[in-house]
């Protein structure tokens, strides 16, 4: 598996074009986390964002970040109806929230 590589690495690295898109995904961890207060191990499933979308990856906007390097089950709805579904690795990840000085959401990039 390749290494993660920072946000700021991942614009470098892309070698499709972007679509500046909100769709609706389902985020779906394939192997499990750790639980940071419990240390018990779990699966996570959520209804995110997917923004900022090409053949390579997306963004996936959330406030809970998956950490770099996980691999995710994604299911996108498109806006004709249909779903895609792919597997994803988690290249970089950003927990702060939005500020006057960095209005980036949080969220992590995704590579298909």
């Amino acid at each position: 598996m390749p290494e993660a590589y920072t946000e700021e690495e991942g614009h470098q690295r892309r070698a499709s074009i972007r679509a500046n898109v909100s769709l609706q995904a389902r985020i779906s961890t394939i192997s499990p986390q750790t639980d940071p207060s419990t240390g018990e191990a779990y699966f996570r499933s959520s209804d995110e964002t997917c923004e900022n979308i090409s053949r390579g990856g997306a963004f996936v906007m959330t406030v809970e970040p998956i950490r770099e390097g996980q691999q995710l089950l994604i299911e996108i709805d498109l806006p004709d109806g249909h779903e895609v579904s792919t597997l994803g690795r988690v290249c970089w990840s950003r927990a702060k929230l939005p500020s006057d000085t960095d209005p980036r959401h949080p969220g992590f990039g995704v590579e298909f």
